[in-house]
């Protein structure tokens, strides 16, 4: 379950970033957001150590920054891509629900033990 949260959680930070980049697409000299080099490397430590059947620990504030990798700018200097915000929108949402969807087995397999009812 932890790393359902944790899939989670990154999903809901990236899907900030996302948003804000939808949002000022037309906003001249924006440059793309991303989640935080830091976030995505705790995020990924967490799910190696996860996997190795140690504890998670404590990760890092959630934010979002200046993405390192930008694509081409436009005139007006915004490196906003519309349609690759898009696509990024789609596949985190999935990636999200995904997510949820599991944990909510997982809670349901755990009432299930419980008390015995479906």
């Amino acid at each position: 379950m932890q790393s359902l949260r944790l899939a989670m959680d990154d999903a809901a930070l990236r899907q900030q970033a996302i948003s804000s980049n939808i949002a000022n697409v037309n906003t001249p000299g924006y440059r793309r957001m991303d989640v935080s080099s830091t976030f995505q490397q705790a995020f990924s430590d967490a799910l190696n150590r996860l996997s190795n059947g140690e504890s998670v620990g404590d990760m890092p504030d959630q934010t979002i920054e200046t993405a390192a990798v930008q694509g081409p700018a436009r005139p007006d200097g915004n490196t906003v891509q519309i349609e690759q915000e898009m696509v990024g929108m789609a596949q985190n949402s999935a990636r999200y629900e995904f997510a949820g969807q599991l944990l909510a087995q997982n809670f349901h397999g755990i009432k299930y033990a419980i008390t015995g009812q479906g």
